[in-house]
């Protein structure tokens, strides 16, 4: 009898031992994984909307809720498809350990890599934020979704509307004095974020009527983005651009992220910019109808909250991104030279002066 209850005894010490450490905590237990590097200004506000809504649904860090995130820095240091492709090796790996009930994907190399391999697993769910590729194209490499208002399986999420044509609207009101042959010019590089943001730039202005013309280029590279700045400033007809070039390599080796090219554009072009999201124009750039990137954050919170109450992912639509930003950064609209209306101003969400 000894020798039975000391086996059963080592039974149960190693059945307890394999089980992951986070599930013995009684806490619910949440993973965020970021496509980019810590403190990115696009992961860093969805990040931290999907928090305050956890908050605001009782789910509060270190109480009832465990966090783990990881940053894939896919953008900056990771960016070979073979180093992003590790990254989503290591994420799986922490998955199993950690056996969060939910994983949050930040943009779309996480989306890609994470959350594709996680379509239909057991006993997880999956919500998405920050999607620039469009839905029904991942849908068919793993087959996630029925229809977007009830997608059926383990995953939903949100969809980053980029709000384009508002943002041209914003702009002509802030720039007034434009005509028929005025335009301007989007900016994206050959990323797979790059390839996405194009598409969506082409759908987006698809059926719209434009107040002023638009033209798209795009880059290969940051030698390139410099050339077309320096062509740009010397065109009449553009009035702005919209830079959403936002990785580049550069000839001397470092591959450059938003924070730097934004930086060198700020210096180098004489063309007021429209800002993606309302964080590039807090870092500079001149603004328009942005992203709210926090907001989107905290849609995708409010999902992962009603996950974590019971509520089947599959239940619960992919929806757009609902909200955008009326933003400006009046520091460079001075070094511009332009003066935006003060009725503009009044009905701005965000207004910067650094």
């Amino acid at each position: 009898m000894p020798r039975v209850f000391t086996l059963i005894s080592i039974l149960l010490l190693i059945m307890v031992s394999s089980t992951p450490i986070a599930a013995a905590t009684g806490l619910a237990r949440v993973m965020i994984v970021h496509s980019y590097e810590h403190n990115h200004i696009c992961g860093a506000p969805q990040a931290a909307g999907v928090i305050d809504a956890l908050a605001e649904a009782g789910w509060v860090e270190n109480e009832n809720l465990q966090v783990k995130s990881h940053y894939m820095d896919t953008k900056r240091t990771h960016t070979t498809p073979e180093a992003v492709r590790e990254q989503a090796r290591i994420v799986l790996q922490q998955v199993d350990a950690f056996d969060p009930q939910v994983v949050v994907v930040l943009d779309d190399n996480a989306i890609r890599e994470v959350m594709l391999p996680l379509v239909d697993r057991e006993g997880l769910s999956v919500v998405f934020s920050g999607m620039n590729g469009q839905p029904e194209s991942y849908n068919e490499k793993n087959h996630f979704m029925e229809n977007k208002q009830r997608p059926g399986s383990n995953i939903t999420g949100v969809y980053e509307k980029l709000w384009v044509s508002k943002s041209l609207v914003v702009m002509s009101a802030a720039l007034q004095n434009h005509d028929s042959s005025s335009k301007v010019v989007g900016i994206t590089d050959y990323s797979p974020t790059g390839n996405a943001i194009t598409r969506q730039f082409e759908l987006e202005l698809a059926k719209e009527k434009l107040p002023v013309n638009w033209e798209q280029r795009r880059v290969r590279d940051f030698t390139e983005y410099t050339r077309l700045i320096g062509e740009l400033n010397e065109d009449d007809n553009v009035v702005a651009i919209y830079p959403a070039a936002l990785r580049l390599k550069t000839e001397d080796g470092p591959t450059y992220t938003a924070k730097k090219i934004f930086a060198w554009t700020t210096v180098n072009s004489n063309k007021p910019e429209m800002a993606l999201n309302y964080y590039f124009a807090k870092i500079g750039l001149f603004g328009g109808a942005a992203v709210d990137f926090g907001a989107m954050g905290h849609l995708a919170g409010q999902k992962v909250a009603m996950i974590l109450g019971g509520e089947q992912a599959g239940n619960l639509p992919i929806e757009d991104a609902r909200d955008y930003a009326i933003v400006f950064n009046t520091e460079r609209a001075d070094h511009l030279g332009i003066i935006i209306p003060d009725a503009l101003l009044t009905a701005a969400d965000h207004v910067y002066r650094k």
